[in-house]
């Protein structure tokens, strides 16, 4: 069993440096990474999903040095990465999944997908992978909803609950 995370405005809120990236203005976008705001009770889902052997990976429409950073900022324990570049294809269609699941080593029924975007809950969806509309963060919710997740979690500590009863040993 494992957990893919999108990043932005599921683990952190990044929207602060939404005008920079539209620019593409990384540079600035770096300066910014330091200020952005981890989602109450994110740190503490990823320590009880580590406790009880869970793996995970980032599935993002980010470039990798961006992610990496976001990541390493931001002290995430969370070594599996799939990012821009690294399918031809991107989100909505499955292969940044895919490769998420050939990374973490499993099929598809043993994944959850957990995003705050309608492309995150296609993508899972178009391989298999049960999802988690995470609405916190999302700027969309309505368009999110219809895409039809699995299940909704309106707040990290709802999505933790969703989790711990799927995964806690």
């Amino acid at each position: 069993m494992g957990v893919i995370f999108d990043l932005d405005l599921t683990l952190i809120d990044s929207s602060i440096a939404e005008p920079l990236r539209s620019k593409r203005d990384w540079k600035s976008v770096y300066a910014l990474i330091a200020q952005f705001a981890v989602y109450p009770g994110i740190h503490e889902l990823l320590a009880d999903l580590h406790t009880w052997g869970i793996p995970c990976a980032i599935v993002t429409s980010s470039p990798r040095p961006y992610c990496t950073r976001v990541v390493s900022t931001h002290d995430f324990q969370i070594p599996e990465l799939v990012c821009f570049h690294d399918t031809t294809r991107r989100k909505p269609h499955p292969d940044p999944m895919l490769k998420a699941l050939k990374q973490l080593g499993l099929d598809s029924t043993d994944a959850v997908a957990v995003g705050d975007e309608a492309k995150d809950i296609q993508s899972a969806r178009a391989c298999g992978v049960s999802t988690i509309a995470a609405t916190w963060g999302a700027l969309h919710e309505d368009v999110l909803r219809a895409a039809s997740p699995d299940m909704v979690a309106a707040s990290v500590e709802e999505l933790h609950e969703l989790l711990a009863g799927r995964f806690r040993p």
